[in-house]
């Protein structure tokens, strides 16, 4: 049911000192490191004045920005495994205490059959008396947050016209070594909130398959 997806990660971290210096040695490392690492995406790179660019090519929507104090990761396949890729860049970068980490997970899910999601439509016409096809903006939007001890998280779902779900979290942490985040258990805890809460809300709006 979550097939169209993409997730993102975001890293702060202490200052990077002379990175301008390093970009481009740095971006030839980096990509050659990715592909020996098995990335299927093919990347360009762009040098800023103290900033990196690898975008993906070939209908990729993958972005990785790094500059001298915080790592983006945008635009991931849901297969990518994103806790390496970032570990390889900001060891390349070398970078080993994170400030912030923040991963993200974003759904797309189409409407249909067994999936209705007219829930605008339904809460509206009975008190305006407006027929369905007259609402031409019907748009459903709720966010819950909440936090733990150490982490906090954000669920985020939206539904346009009755016609898509999209379903989107995210957690922050305060505080990792680059050896927590390499080992993926914080990325792969987040990524099974995520599913339950979207499974819990399909649910709820009683969808069948």
């Amino acid at each position: 049911m979550l097939s169209d997806q993409e997730q993102s990660l975001y890293v702060e971290f202490d200052e990077l000192f002379a990175l301008r210096e390093r970009l481009r040695p740095l971006a030839d490392q980096v990509r050659a490191q990715l592909v020996a690492a098995g990335l299927r995406e093919r990347l360009e790179a762009e040098i800023f004045d103290h900033e990196l660019e690898l975008r993906g090519v070939d209908k990729s929507n993958l972005l990785i920005r790094l500059d001298s104090f915080r790592l983006e990761i945008v635009g991931a396949r849901p297969e990518l495994l994103l806790h390496n890729l970032a570990a390889l860049i900001l060891a390349q970068a070398e970078v080993f205490r994170l400030n912030t980490v923040e991963v993200g997970f974003t759904a797309w899910l189409k409407a249909g059959d067994g999936r209705p999601l007219n829930l605008v439509a339904q809460a509206f016409s009975p008190g305006w008396g407006v027929e369905p096809a007259e609402m031409l903006d019907r748009r459903f939007a709720m966010t819950w947050d909440w936090a733990t001890a150490t982490t906090g998280y954000s669920f985020h779902a939206s539904a346009l016209e009755d016609r898509e779900l999209m379903l989107s979290f995210k957690a922050r942490e305060g505080y990792m070594t680059l050896p927590e985040l390499q080992t993926g258990l914080w990325i792969q805890e987040q990524r099974h909130r995520f599913e339950q809460g979207a499974r819990l809300l399909v649910s709820l709006l009683g969808w069948s398959h």
